[in-house]
């Protein structure tokens, strides 16, 4: 009985996703998002976009805005900055004076507005010890403060910091300027403290703050000694292993690695791990391994090129029924509830009533993400939808657009992620309005679903990274995720220019934004399987890949 329920509630779901419905309704002109409207959509970050954009109105009273506020799927930054500069309460003027006062001003008013006018560290580090000095004489009602500013004018202040705790050590660490920690705070850590530091909530983000700066490299080398116990993340255990790496420390490097790929539950983790193990032992053994997984990732693809071994799990077309399909591509909300239902028991039921709902080619690119499920990623699918709109724009382009498209969004046109970026190119509404304005076209945020559209504007937006990073499919990756701005300021660090034994792949490990670094590595296995499916007359290697991986400016 229980079986035959479960087969009548998913036959219920299947007659109400797969209905003909109208095509969706902020797609037609004039749509206005309104608050029945909203009350309507089930919590997700789809409905946090179409808040986002009910805020957009000017007339908003703030009982309507506090309801759509309250419907939010949880704890969104881009919606808390959109109500609290639409309705925050005002600092009192008095408050503000203290925040924005010169030193010199808050030597003449009382400790609250000290207190205030110090509440940064990072301002406050930067002083001299004689003004230090006198602002803790004034600070007796505020002894946390108090403390911590005798800890900055301290002779020792590392030591000085150690001796008060790992929440404190850590919190300061953290608030005080950049000069401050460069200068006093790049010593060595003994292994005990280390290790109760390991097993704080804020570790990973003090590992990523210490390791990703070229000025700590005394604190850096102290992690070394770390033992590789199982507490801490695969994650954490391979950047420690880049960290023993970057300090020549292959002993150390080889146990974190081990210990990474031992622990690791996700297939691309383990092929990561695997593929530095064979960088600092040069042992033929984890090449022979890394080849045989199905993840169709940059370490697994280089092992495969080097061993001289076929891969043979990449499909790039889906057998489609072609005929006419009643689904709505555009329905954000229709497409979140397939994303949920397909999660589990996607079995040979379901798996036929997605291929008859997805049945034409406007509806590959969701078949095929099915698929990929339905087969448990053992085979992974790198198709070509768009063609009529990819092609105009040259080989190049063509296989950057689909490298991006895949990554960004699998090609699903009405894909939203929880930062608001839209589309198969995953473009946020700053940057299409821009790209509006500059091509002189009239803005309507919506028309970003349209394939069309949003293809056209990335095209636009990738001419300008094309020109800035001199081609280089890596960069340009990492700009279209983090900003050229960021990388910019991550190249003039230096990765990508040294020819050592371990480059390209250590830079590539060394962008601080782990979605970024993870993003660039994703997107360039993208180009290289695109390139030498689409341009047979022009293939490449991963090994050719990596030698032109370097900066010259």
């Amino acid at each position: 009985m229980l079986q035959i329920f479960k087969v009548i509630l998913f036959f219920s779901f299947s007659l109400n996703l797969f209905a003909n419905v109208p095509k969706t309704d902020f797609m037609q002109k004039d749509f206005k998002v309104t608050l029945d409207w909203l009350e309507n959509k089930p919590k997700s970050s789809a409905k946090d976009f179409f808040i986002l954009q009910y805020m957009e109105n000017t007339e908003l009273s703030y009982e309507d805005a506090k309801k759509a506020y309250d419907m939010r799927n949880g704890r969104n930054s881009l919606l808390d900055r959109a109500f609290k500069q639409k309705f925050n309460d005002k600092l009192t003027p008095e408050d503000r004076f203290c925040y924005n006062a010169t030193i010199e001003q808050l030597k003449i008013t009382d400790s609250k507005c000290i207190a205030l006018g110090l509440s940064s560290l990072k301002k406050a580090s930067d002083l001299s010890k004689s003004d230090l000095n006198f602002f803790i004489s004034k600070l007796d009602p505020y002894p946390t403060l108090k403390k911590d500013l005798q800890i900055l004018i301290a002779q020792n202040p590392f030591e000085e910091l150690k001796k008060s705790g790992v929440d404190r050590f850590l919190r300061i660490f953290f608030d005080v300027s950049d000069y401050f920690r460069n200068k006093y705070f790049n010593k060595s850590l003994e292994n005990q403290f280390l290790t109760n530091i390991s097993s704080h909530k804020d570790f990973e983000k003090f590992l990523r703050t210490v390791i990703y700066n070229k000025n700590l490299k005394i604190l850096q080398k102290s992690f070394d000694n770390l033992q590789t116990n199982k507490t801490l993340t695969a994650e954490l255990q391979f950047l420690l292993g880049i960290n023993a790496v970057n300090h020549t420390n292959l002993v150390a490097a080889k146990e974190f690695f081990t210990t990474s790929n031992n622990i690791s539950n996700l297939r691309e983790d383990k092929d990561k791990a695997l593929f530095w193990l064979y960088l600092v032992t040069k042992e033929n053994s984890y090449l022979d391994e890394l080849s045989k997984s199905l993840d169709a990732n940059l370490y697994s693809l280089y092992a495969k090129e080097m061993l001289g071994v076929k891969v043979d799990n990449i499909i790039h077309k889906v057998d489609l029924k072609n005929e006419e399909s009643s689904y709505d591509i555009y329905d954000v909300f229709s497409w979140m509830e397939v994303n949920q239902d397909s999660r589990t028991n996607l079995d040979e039921i379901k798996l036929s009533k997605y291929q008859n709902l997805f049945s034409n080619k406007s509806t590959e690119p969701h078949l095929a993400f099915i698929l990929e499920r339905f087969n448990k990623f053992r085979v992974q699918y790198f198709i070509t939808p768009y063609e009529n709109l990819v092609k105009k724009y040259g080989i190049y382009k063509e296989v950057l657009i689909y490298s991006i498209a895949r990554q960004e969004s699998r090609f699903i046109p009405s894909s939203i992620s929880f930062s608001g970026a839209m589309g198969i190119m995953q473009i946020m509404p700053f940057l299409s309005k821009d790209i509006a304005k500059k091509l002189n076209e009239d803005y309507n945020i919506y028309d970003q679903f349209l394939p069309e559209k949003n293809i056209e504007y990335a095209s636009f937006h990738l001419d300008s990274l094309i020109k800035q990073f001199d081609s280089n499919p890596l960069f340009i990756a990492y700009a279209y995720n983090g900003g050229a701005g960021y990388t910019r300021s991550q190249l003039k660090r230096g990765l990508f220019k040294d020819k050592n034994e371990f480059e390209p792949f250590l830079s590539m490990e060394m962008i601080s934004y782990k979605e970024t670094r993870e993003y660039g590595k994703k997107v360039l296995a993208n180009f290289y399987i695109y390139n030498n499916y689409l341009n047979s007359e022009n293939k490449i290697s991963l090994s050719s890949i990596f030698q032109k991986l370097v900066w010259h400016h």
